[in-house]
């Protein structure tokens, strides 16, 4: 007899199957199309469907010394909330983690606070020396400057030394100076040096938040070892919507219609969808901060799509948990047996609005306001364990740090 059964829909080899997943300590240990005993049993109803959790792979929760725009405990249970299980702590925080010393905090503030599972990340710009002191589970890099202003002077070198897949926020830093607007050619600017130096160093490299039709189309011929994301404010903002409303300001920035066509129509071959939860408060976005938070809407926004006959329900959880772990080299992750029983059920049908103001990130504001989305998540299962329901988050903080090859 299992801990605990879940009996309805779920996807197993890009199918649709209606059956029992068996879970024993907070591992999945069967699938079966006949009914299965368990000490609990979860009944799926309605248009109700069971996923495997989210794998997000760019996340800012901030902390340290920005406690007031995100912290390690409200963006996690944000996460939960929005059906990530997993998130990958982007480290340009304030301090930065650039050092052993930050790093170990970091781990130590995550051990502490943190409602998913996570991966720690580690920031190179010419501390090469200090990279080499920790065993971070990826790397990342900023070959422009973004939030947090550091970027790397010397961007072979810093690849070079990334022990895990280094993340890369493509933007060229002359191109900047020469065009502080962003225009799209400062991304492929960007993307055509990395590739340039991943055709020669041949080490794990992945491309942050593309958003440009040029750097889309040299990424999709790119080698094995370069993966790369897109974010949904990408597929879903334009350069309108900014003009309109400057809280969108993002780096990269927000594109034109042409861009955002580009991305939809190659969405097939795109391996990965992140948010780059990037959360501000009101008082900074009027004073000019970057970025968007994403956690609470990342998955319904692609729900929305789904149901607009836009992305295909097995492309959603691909892009967003089994690709991430398959590319990450995730070792306990991933829908199947002996992996983290961390999956969701959503509800594809409901219809609700977004209200920021009940959200659990700091950042009380989102570019959806008032949005009706059709397709909501009712619970979310970490390792076996139901953490959130019905918009409740349940227990305490019981996230652990991810297994990466």
């Amino acid at each position: 007899m299992e801990e605990l059964v879940i009996h309805g829909r779920f996807i197993l080899d890009d199918e649709v199957v209606t059956g029992y997943i068996g879970i024993s300590d907070g591992k999945i240990v069967r699938f079966s199309k006949t009914p299965l005993s368990g000490e609990e049993i979860i009944r799926l109803k309605g248009h109700e469907i069971l996923l495997p959790g989210m794998v997000d792979v760019h996340v800012h929760l901030r902390d340290f010394n920005q406690k007031r725009k995100e912290t390690v405990e409200s963006g996690t249970r944000a996460a939960l909330h929005g059906g990530i299980t997993t998130v990958f702590d982007m480290p340009n925080t304030n301090p930065p983690v650039m050092n052993q010393k930050t790093f170990e905090r970091r781990a130590k503030l995550f051990e502490r606070k943190s409602f998913t599972d996570y991966a720690l990340g580690f920031l190179i710009a010419g501390n090469c020396g200090e990279a080499e002191k920790v065993e971070a589970d990826f790397y990342k890099s900023f070959m422009g400057a973004s939030t947090g202003g550091i970027y790397s002077e010397n961007f072979v070198e810093d690849y070079s030394c990334a022990k895990r897949r280094l993340s890369v926020h493509a933007e060229d830093y002359e191109m900047i100076q020469r065009f502080p607007e962003r225009p799209d050619i400062v991304e492929e600017r960007a993307i055509e040096k990395a590739l340039s130096a991943a055709q020669n160093i041949k080490k794990p490299l992945h491309i942050c938040h593309v958003s440009t039709k040029g750097g889309l189309s040299l990424l999709l011929s790119s080698p094995g070892w370069v993966s790369f994301e897109v974010t949904p404010h990408h597929l879903f903002l334009t350069a309108d919507d900014f003009r309109k409303n400057r809280f969108l300001k993002v780096y990269p920035p927000l594109r034109s219609r042409e861009n955002i066509d580009f991305l939809w129509k190659n969405m097939d071959r795109i391996p990965v969808i992140a948010s780059d939860h990037a959360p501000h408060t009101p008082e900074d976005k009027e004073g000019g901060a970057a970025g968007i938070p994403g956690l609470e809407t990342e998955l319904a926004l692609l729900l929305d799509a789904y149901n607009r006959r836009m992305i295909g329900l097995e492309d959603i959880v691909k892009k967003t948990s089994l690709n991430p772990v398959r590319i990450f080299g995730i070792e306990n992750k991933g829908f199947g047996i002996g992996r983290d029983a961390d999956l969701i059920v959503v509800d594809l049908k409901e219809e609700w609005k977004v209200r920021p103001e009940e959200f659990y990130t700091k950042a009380k504001w989102s570019p959806w306001e008032g949005k009706k989305l059709k397709g909501k998540v009712r619970m979310t299962i970490l390792r076996g364990r139901v953490v959130m329901e019905d918009d409740e988050i349940l227990g305490k903080p019981q996230g652990v740090r991810i297994n990466v090859s």
